[in-house]
């Protein structure tokens, strides 16, 4: 999944936690948790076509984009004739038409640099090492490239958001390569881009916005835009220097202003329902760590101002039964409706290998 950058220190997290429990979510039942699809992640709903497109890798490991009715059936590989086989490919948002999938997609040529010998694993989608920005017709007719960062080990493209009426794109783009044994630069440094969209004959971004909260080099990721097009949704260590405390923030798009949403634990993926009401993450809060296995994450809602925090999921609570008392890393979604998303659920601590579920959360926001 594109969060995965925290799965690259996972191991390094051998201690236990203390449980506490919130008394605020024992009066509402879980939210129910179905599967949709095993062996896939990174599912994004398109609800003018009724589509998902997926990621999912071959049996030598390289990911390519699937598309599927949004029951999971009718399955089809997307591709476009310049991309390699053996490059890692993955969808990353739709247009609100379902006429373009952005895409990211590893770069067919490898470079000589000094100092790293690149591998496929490299450019895993959520490392993103690189990696560029493509967009293709949901028809498999057309794409177009549109970004082209140098071809080194410090560049690359990890998890990024469209706007809901589809005129902006914000990225996460590296700009220095994983730093081993540093908790805040393990993954990388990392900072946030919000573009224009431009559609037509010869799709591009333009008047390109940079974000980088605190002016210093942190790990983290941007997941979500505002409905209103103000604010984006970000995770970060600029603050705490640890990609095991990852905070979540909204950064305003217009003054930079930068508000802290969470204080506990790790915290990630947190993106706005459709109505703009509340704000749906995952963090590893009141998580059990179950023997010789690393720590997981629940789902969580908020409301949009951060306030009233209940949890959502139970897949990491010893006996709950939602429960198989082994580690799951809840992970991004799309939201189906206001109450119902698609999400990633990691079953392993390194890669990508995981199910995607779909969880309705009516009873939350009555």
């Amino acid at each position: 999944m594109r969060f995965l950058q925290f799965l690259l220190i996972g191991m390094l997290l051998l201690a236990s936690c203390t449980k506490t429990v919130d008394p605020g979510e024992t009066s509402i039942n879980p939210a129910t948790i179905n599967p949709w699809k095993d062996g896939v992640i990174g599912a994004i709903y398109n609800k003018t076509s009724n589509k998902v497109a997926y990621g999912k890798p071959d049996s030598k490991g390289y990911y390519h984009i699937f598309l599927s009715n949004a029951d999971g059936s009718n399955e089809q590989q997307l591709s476009w004739s310049s991309w390699n086989n053996d490059r890692q490919q993955w969808p990353e948002e739709w247009d609100p038409t379902g006429q373009y999938l952005f895409c990211y997609v590893e770069k067919n040529q490898y470079a000589t640099e000094t100092g790293h010998t690149r591998t496929p694993e490299d450019a895993i989608p959520g490392y993103g090492g690189y990696t560029d920005i493509w967009i293709i017709k949901a028809d498999g007719s057309q794409a177009w490239q549109l970004t082209n960062l140098p071809n080194n080990y410090n560049n690359g493209v990890i998890h990024g958001a469209i706007s809901a009426d589809g005129s902006k794109f914000a990225w996460t783009q590296r700009t220095l390569a994983p730093v081993f044994l540093d908790f805040n630069l393990a993954a990388g440094a990392y900072v946030f881009n919000v573009a224009d969209i431009n559609y037509g004959a010869q799709p591009t971004f333009s008047n390109i916005k940079t974000y980088k909260p605190g002016n210093t080099d942190a790990g983290g990721e941007v997941e979500s835009i505002s409905p209103d097009k103000k604010n984006i949704l970000v995770y970060s260590s600029f603050e705490s220097k640890n990609m095991l405390a990852t905070p979540l923030y909204k950064i305003d798009l217009e003054t930079s202003a930068v508000t802290k949403l969470t204080t506990e634990s790790f915290s990630q993926c947190p993106t706005w329902s459709p109505d703009g009401r509340h704000i749906i993450y995952m963090t590893g809060k009141d998580s059990d760590i179950f023997p010789l296995q690393v720590q997981g994450a629940d789902w969580w809602i908020m409301n949009s101002d951060s306030s009233n925090k209940r949890r959502l999921t139970y897949m990491n609570v010893k006996d709950h039964k939602q429960s198989d008392n082994r580690y799951k890393l809840a992970g991004s979604l799309s939201f189906l409706s206001d109450t119902t998303f698609l999400g990633g659920v990691m079953t392993e601590p390194l890669g990508l290998s995981g199910k995607t579920v779909k969880v309705n959360f009516a009873e939350y926001v009555k």
